[in-house]
């Protein structure tokens, strides 16, 4: 397509830059990731990127008048100084794509027959050019406030192939690039795999397809993760135009986008030569082969952009050259044109980002003031129907929608960002830590004590980076003290010490809880999502402080107990089936884990007196005897934890050490084996202070942090938040006012301690010197008299902040609660602007004290009252917790709604989150109903299909729920479901029950059918329009071909028909049209296929192995047919009666066997031995088959 304007037209591709709509001097752009099919930024908003592109190059920038001879700093000049010149004009850019142009990493003098030739190709000079020139410009462009996207040197070979010459390239530079200390892991840089992929060769070197591709780039990808966690960019075929194929076969891993191309012409929109293509087409074209992918994945349009055609010039061999690669015309969006109808495109889909093609020179001249106002000074640059106008002004309105929001500044991390990380790995109170490895992933839980939802499961890619995967406690019991009813409570009680494992594809947590009466004991939690449902199940006893084991023989122990351990065996219900005792020696044993490695049984406890040590006890026979031996003491109570092995073969352990006031922290230390005995931080003592290399997990994987601060515009409450004790469901809520949390008080209480629905959350120590703050938003206009709200600094004794209301007056109390020394009240008079106060607890860990601040506008924060001493009491047991509380005093019914709540000092909502965004209701998140598109689906093998599964929703909206539901599939042999598409892996049928779960837990179920045939008589299995157009009815099995045309079946992937000896047709009525069946080895409809007539036959058996290619002698290679189907002069009836493929060539001759029992359930199959019906009845069997021979139970039945 593009192909003869590639080197002419390059002349003129210099490219862009500018600084984005916001920019913050100063401050760091915020990282992106992939979530779902979007571009999001740390707060989870979500952002469209739009930029323009540099090619590094004299010819690119200039023609070579700028400068040459290989000089870089001429090139970085000229290159920084065209990003300067553009977002000087005004471009509210946030991206920039620079191509790392082979004129650096070619060996000079080589001669090369053009930008896919790698002949020249040196790698020593790639390094040095990558540290001279595209690392210092990619680390400029960001610097002035855009990401970058690196496209690796050149641009494809016509034929790409998986372990071919130009594959090994790819992986040479990309390995180059994903290890270089500048470029990996960099928040704001991104990389483009490759440019203008057109086609590829399967192994066997016929014309492959999306499974090639995806081979091709997953090994790329593959070895990338082992280094880096930037953002990777996949081009498509075609000259980066078809993606359709990647929804079949995606491209797996973490923040994964997908690179296209996109010119007037392409995607059927309209161009200079084909200016009334409309929008309708343009879309159609763009939803086929782009859409697929962009309904799971974020899309990049990383070359785009058009010119009407008087503004290029041809050329003496035919080619043109002009100021932009398009040829086409802005046009009017849903009207025809190029230009307004991608943006529609764009826009419309939500999670496009795209660049302006144009040569930076000119976007650098770009003037905004000067508007075409006649045919005389009208020019490419101001012209409305050229790019460069309507998408200056384009990109000016982006700017204030869509962009990436300023990151927290007040987040802890452990990691260092270099390979290394410190200590704690999460400096908050996260006690007695039980972990375990399953898949790629690390799942770590935590003891809650009385907090709800409880038992917190943390997830990791890399154990120092974690993320919150549930709160799976919802509650256990609703006996008064668990209420905080009757002035009683569990505090310091609930669940202690849970150990987490995993058994035959589910997840278990099991714990000892200590209540009063029938709320102590044991339980077990369980779930095969852990991010899912979780069930609690009541043991018959409990077990203190549990490590579970699941052996080898999938039998369950459980080490237990407190200074004398128990080795309990359990059966398949968790019931006691025989114990044995372990005496540690001394007093204070407990917190055990259990671990079988290697010959040995390994118990990993905790001897509890003070400073905590951490013990491990040995056997190679699970009851013992065992002998133990002091494993970790470094006189910092760090102790008592889990030990884990990673992908790599390494040890580690997790292991809490006590923090004082902040709680029980944990922390990652490397594990060694001597003499069978585990080694910890090789003794040493200082161990939690040194700076550690990170685990290797065999990737690389981004920082995460774990969230704080919230606005309260969720349908649900943030996993970092709890409450105390458990909530009364009838007296809160995220729907009473949208964007708000809504706290009701509930009965009345004299205290915070005491108040119902108070809401909490963890307090981080940030370890810089800064004390940790939390402020709180409440809008107070719906409070009644003595109604009390605020927020605690909450552990034994309790401070606190709150506004009182008194009559049509208004009191601000700071108080300290609990030691009878420092016992504190003091109030003032306060007068909230509309309805809102501020109200701030500061906790300083490093003096150990908490004071308090409060606002009338969120500007100027003043101090009341006095410190408190922060302490950690038994009687708590939990770290010391940010509280928001809100009860009465005198009477229910008054309320107060929390606008947000945050730990940074500043905060606005508007600095860090999109204003516009849905607010929700109960009846938005009900759903009612769930329908499929189609009860029953015909595929071709090697060909998926989308489908769409619809919800309704209570207020009457509906919403396509296909890529969120789940999916039981009752034969995966012949079927997989991938990103919402229908994915054959053979032939036959399978049904499929769909599950869909709302937000607010409602599930519906809706089953189909799908069905996989080399030639389905369906409706939706016959494309009548493969050449000219045509008509299928599938009632009659009737074809009518247009004139000269064909129809019938094209796959996506080559079908092998080798296995098969013939193809039978049977004709309702012999065809008189000049018809014939083709078969096509090569996916290109105008290459030769076979040719068999079928004219004046009623059937016609096809001899695979003697058919030859039209015009030749050359055989046809059945092992990869692309199209089959029929050909004819068109406008007359094909009526098939049966296509299918056989070993026999024979279908007569056999009744149908009668059978006394319609309902007698029977499996089908096809001659072929492939399931079709699994479990049908006879009668239905019989209904659903289209005429021909089946195995129908044990029975051989032909259908007519």
């Amino acid at each position: 397509m593009k192909k003869p304007l590639r080197y002419l037209l390059l002349l003129l591709l210099c490219v862009l830059t500018q600084a984005p709509a916001l920019a913050w001097p100063g401050m760091p752009l915020p990282r992106l990731h992939v979530d779902g099919r979007y571009f999001k930024d740390n707060n989870g908003n979500i952002v469209n990127l739009h930029g323009f592109a540099q090619t590094y190059s004299p010819w690119f920038n200039e023609q070579g008048t700028k400068w040459s001879n290989y000089d870089v700093q001429a090139c970085l000049a000229y290159n920084q100084q065209k990003i300067d010149q553009i977002l000087a004009a005004g471009w509210k850019m946030t991206f920039v794509r620079q191509h790392m142009d082979p004129y650096w990493s070619n060996e000079p003098g080589v001669h090369t027959e053009g930008e896919n030739d790698i002949s020249a190709f040196r790698m020593e000079r790639f390094k040095k050019y990558l540290d001279e020139v595209f690392v210092p410009m990619a680390l400029y462009a960001v610097d002035k406030g855009l990401y970058v996207v690196m496209r690796p040197p050149g641009v494809c070979p016509e034929y790409i192939s998986v372990g071919g010459e130009y594959h090994k390239y790819l992986l040479s530079v990309w390995e180059v690039v994903a290890k270089h200390p500048k470029l990996r892991n960099h928040p704001n840089i991104m990389f483009e795999l490759a440019n203008e992929p057109v086609s590829i060769k399967a192994a066997d070197g016929s014309d492959g397809g999306f499974k090639e591709m995806h081979d091709f780039f997953q090994e790329i990808v593959d070895m990338m993760r082992q280094y880096c966690d930037n953002i990777i960019l996949i081009p498509g075929l075609g000259w980066q135009a078809n993606y359709k194929g990647y929804a079949d076969y995606p491209i797996t891993g973490q923040d994964i986008g997908y690179a296209v191309h996109c010119y007037p012409g392409w995607f059927n929109s309209g161009t200079t030569d084909a200016p009334d293509v409309n929008y309708e087409k343009f879309q159609r074209g763009w939803d086929e082969q782009i859409g697929p992918v962009s309904n799971f994945a974020p899309i990049v349009v990383t070359e785009m952009d058009w010119a009407p055609e008087k503004y290029f010039t041809k050329n003496p061999d035919g080619s043109s050259s002009g100021p932009s690669w398009g040829h086409g015309m802005t046009g009017t969006a849903e009207g025809t044109g190029f230009g307004a109808n991608f943006k529609l495109i764009a826009d419309k889909s939500g999670n496009v980002s795209y660049l302006i093609f144009t040569g930076c020179e000119l976007l650098a001249q770009f003037d905004p003031n000067n508007p075409a106002t006649s045919a005389a000074n009208t020019t490419f640059l101001n012209d409305p129907e050229a790019c460069p106008w309507p998408v200056y002004h384009w990109y000016l309105d982006y700017a204030n929608k869509e962009y990436p929001r300023q990151d927290f500044s007040r987040l802890y991390t452990a990691d260092n960002g270099d390979g290394t990380f410190h200590n704690p790995i999460l400096n908050a109170d996260f006690p007695d830590p039980d972990a375990i490895k399953v898949g790629d992933t690390y799942y770590m839980v935590t003891t809650t004590f009385h907090n709800f939802p409880g038992c917190t499961l943390l997830k990791s890619k890399d154990l120092v980076n974690w993320q919150y995967c549930a709160n799976p406690l919802e509650k256990m019991s609703s006996n008064p003290e668990y209420n905080l009813e009757n002035d009683q409570n569990i505090y310091a009680k609930g669940d202690w010490a849970n150990s987490l494992f995993y058994k035959d594809g589910k997840f278990y947590i099991m714990f000892n809880a200590f209540g009063n009466a029938d709320d102590g004991g044991g339980y077990l939690l369980s779930a095969t999502d852990p991010e899912g449902q979780w069930e609690m199940t009541r043991l018959s006893e409990g077990y203190y402080d549990p490590g579970v084991l699941v052996d080898e023989d999938g039998t369950v122990y459980v080490a237990c107990g407190n200074g004398t351990l128990s080795v309990v065996q359990l059966d398949e219900n968790f019931n006691k089936v025989k114990s044995a005792t372990v005496d540690g020696g001394f007093d204070g044993l407990e917190g055990s884990h259990f671990y079988k490695i290697g010959d040995y049984y390994y118990i990993y406890a905790v001897s509890c007196a003070w400073p905590g040590t951490q013990w491990c006890f040995r056997s190679k026979n699970v009851f013992g005897p065992y002998e133990k031996k002091e494993v970790f003491n470094d006189g910092k109570a760090t102790h008592q934890g889990a030990l884990i092995q990673t992908q790599s073969g390494e040890w580690w352990t997790i292991l809490m050490r006590d923090a004082g006031s902040v709680g029980r922290v944990p922390n990652l230390l490397p594990v060694s084996w001597e003499e069978d005995w585990p080694v910890i931080a090789e003794n040493n003592t200082n161990a939690v202070n040194l700076t550690l290399n990170k685990p290797n997990v065999g990737g690389a994987y981004p920082i995460t942090y774990l969230p704080t601060n919230d606005n309260f515009r969720d349908y649900k409450i943030g996993m970092q938040w709890q409450w105390n004790h458990n909530p009364d469901n009838n007296r809160w809520s995220l729907f009473d006012n949208p964007g708000y949390l809504r706290l009701h008080t509930s009965g009345t209480a004299s205290s915070p301690k005491q108040a119902r629905n108070s809401l909490s959350q963890r307090i981080f120590d940030y370890k810089d010197g800064a004390p940790s703050m939390g402020t709180v938003c409440l809008d107070i206009s719906g409070m009644k008299d003595g109604d009390v709200a605020g927020i605690s600094v909450f552990q034994d004794p309790y401070g606190y902040i709150a506004i009182t209301k008194q009559g049509n007056a208004w009191k601000l109390t700071q108080a300290i609660v609990g030691d009878e020394n420092e016992n504190y009240t003091t109030s003032i008079d306060v007068t909230p602007v509309d309805n809102k106060i501020y109200l701030r607890a500061i906790a300083d860990f490093s003096t150990n004290k908490a004071t308090f601040n409060y606002s009338t506008d969120n500007a100027n924060y003043l101090p009341i009252g006095k410190a408190m001493t922060m302490a950690f009491d038994l009687s708590v047991f939990a770290g010391n917790r940010y509280m928001l509380f809100n009860y009465a005093t005198q009477q229910e019914g008054g309320y107060v709604d929390v606008d947000w709540f945050s730990t940074e000092q500043n905060f606005s909502e508007d600095t860090y989150f999109d204003p516009n965004y849905t607010s929700y209701s109960k009846d938005y998140l009900t759903m009612t109903n769930l329908e499929i598109s189609q009860d029953t689906y015909s595929l071709l093998p090697g060909t998926g299909k989308s489908f769409t599964l619809t919800a309704t929703y209570k207020d009457g909206h509906q919403q396509d729920v296909t890529a969120e539901a789940k999916y039981e599939i009752a034969n995966p042999a012949v079927l997989s479901i991938s990103n919402g598409r229908l994915v054959p892996q053979g032939l036959g049928s399978s049904d499929v029950t769909a599950t869909y779960t709302d937000n607010l837990g409602n599930s519906r179920v809706k089953s189909f059918k799908v069905v996989i045939d080399h030639f389905p008589l369906t409706q939706d299995g016959v494309n009548p329009n493969i050449y000219a157009s045509g008509s299928w009815d599938a009632s009659t099995h009737t074809l009518i071909t247009g004139q000269w045309g064909f129809g019938g079946w094209q796959y996506s992937s080559a079908v092998d028909f080798s296995s098969y000896k013939y193809i039978v047709i049977e004709f309702a009525t012999a065809p008189s049209c000049g018809a014939s069946f083709r078969l096509f080895d090569e996916n290109n409809y105008w290459s030769s296929p076979a040719m068999v007539a079928c004219d004046d036959q009623s059937k016609v058996v096809i001899e695979l192995s003697t058919l030859k290619k039209d015009g030749s002698n050359t055989p046809l290679d059945p092992s990869h047919i692309y199209i089959a189907g029929f050909w004819s002069n068109g406008g007359q009836p094909i009526k098939i009666k049966n296509i299918f493929v056989s070993q026999d060539g024979n279908t007569s001759g056999i009744d149908e066997v009668e059978t006394e029992d319609g309902n007698e359930l029977v499996d089908v199959y096809s001659l072929q031995g492939i399931l079709l019906y699994q479990g049908v009845t006879r009668a239905e069997a019989e209904s659903l088959l289209k005429p021909g021979i089946y195995i129908i139970g044990d029975q051989k039945v032909a259908i007519k």
